[in-house]
């Protein structure tokens, strides 16, 4: 079986598993991943806080397949991939975070993918995605539906 094919079955059963379990059990922490609960590295970026928050994250990730179009689709079935490494990152680059749920860091990679391969939408979706960062970082507040 191909590549392109497991990798959206393993982000199904990730976004599954991740989100009936207790939060706590699988929410990316700094502290778990320091004492060897690896799987963190893959779940935190895939449970969520409440069902909103994941509809908003789905919501995202939809338009964003909407926008770009089919060539998205390599990078959905690539956030698997992407999630230990985004975690990874977390742990190097913000050290004051403490704990982590949400697909907003994925919904980020499936930006870059709009970018990159999404023609002049995908741009668009890129330029508007930065003024959203822009505006959450002078504000000093996040939307409670986009990531």
């Amino acid at each position: 079986m191909s590549a392109e094919r497991l990798l959206p079955g393993l982000l199904a059963v990730l976004l599954v598993t991740a989100n009936l379990l207790p939060g706590e059990a699988v929410e990316w922490r700094r502290g778990a991943i320091g004492h060897f609960e690896l799987w963190r590295l893959w779940t935190g970026q895939f449970c969520h806080w409440s069902g909103l928050h994941l509809a908003g994250n789905l919501a995202a990730a939809a338009a964003i397949g909407v926008i770009a179009g089919r060539p998205v689709r390599r990078w959905l079935a690539a956030l698997p991939l992407a999630a230990p490494l985004l975690s990874l990152f977390l742990l190097l680059a913000a050290p004051g975070l403490e704990s982590y749920r949400g697909l907003s860091g994925l919904v980020g990679v499936l930006v870059a993918g709009a970018v990159l391969e999404g023609g002049t939408p995908g741009r668009l979706l890129g330029v508007a995605y930065l003024g959203k960062l822009v505006f959450d970082a002078a504000t000093g507040s996040t939307s409670a539906l986009l990531p």
